[in-house]
């Protein structure tokens, strides 16, 4: 649906032509708020989610958010710049206070199953400048974030730009992830993160 009628717990803010929201009826929606100031931007809901206390906002245009099937969402989503994608996949969660941001024409992309607590950070850049003093060159350029399958992310955590963390893995509490890892199954933590533990697993239940 072209985003023009009114959907119960959603407020609209939009600025723009040819924004669209797909929006199947088994979503569930609890104090949503959707800004979009640009155009051509798409924002994708899987069936049976339900979305919580959550702010999305898109600034730019030809951007795409996408929440899969049976995700529990809440937080604030911000793409800022054009034709980047946010990307959650199915059945992933999230606790309060989680922040994406997708900036500079950078990705970020989570995949199935995951979960991350709260106070949790996702960003592809660091929204300002660190310049060498000597060249004037910038140092910190912005770069994608690939988070995989079944993925638990503690409390506090930061993702940032360049991060890559690959399936079945753990992140510590309040750590600091700034490059990419490529070892399944691991735990990560520090700051910045190492791999502190390998060989390991987890499950949402308490065995």
């Amino acid at each position: 649906m072209e985003l023009q009628e009114t959907i119960k717990n959603l407020t609209t803010d939009v600025t723009g032509k040819n924004n669209m929201l797909e929006l199947p009826p088994s979503v569930k929606l609890h104090k949503v708020s959707l800004t979009i100031n640009g155009t051509g931007n798409t924002i994708e809901i899987g069936e049976h989610t339900f979305l919580r206390n959550l702010f999305i906002e898109v600034k730019g245009n030809n951007n795409r958010i996408k929440i899969g099937n049976k995700c529990k969402v809440q937080g604030h989503l911000l793409s800022k710049g054009h034709k980047q994608t946010i990307k959650i996949g199915s059945k992933t969660t999230f606790q309060h206070n989680c922040y994406l941001l997708a900036s500079e024409n950078k990705n970020i992309v989570i995949g199935r199953d995951c979960m991350l607590s709260n106070s949790i950070d996702v960003r592809t850049t660091d929204a300002h400048s660190v310049i060498d003093a000597e060249t004037g060159e910038r140092k910190n350029m912005a770069k994608d974030v690939h988070i995989g399958h079944h993925v638990w992310i503690s409390a506090g955590s930061l993702i940032s730009k360049g991060a890559k963390v690959p399936d079945n893995c753990i992140i510590g509490g309040r750590s600091v992830v700034t490059k990419e890892f490529t070892e399944m199954n691991c735990t990560i933590a520090g700051a910045p993160a190492k791999i502190v533990k390998t060989g390991i697993d987890w499950d949402r239940k308490r065995l």
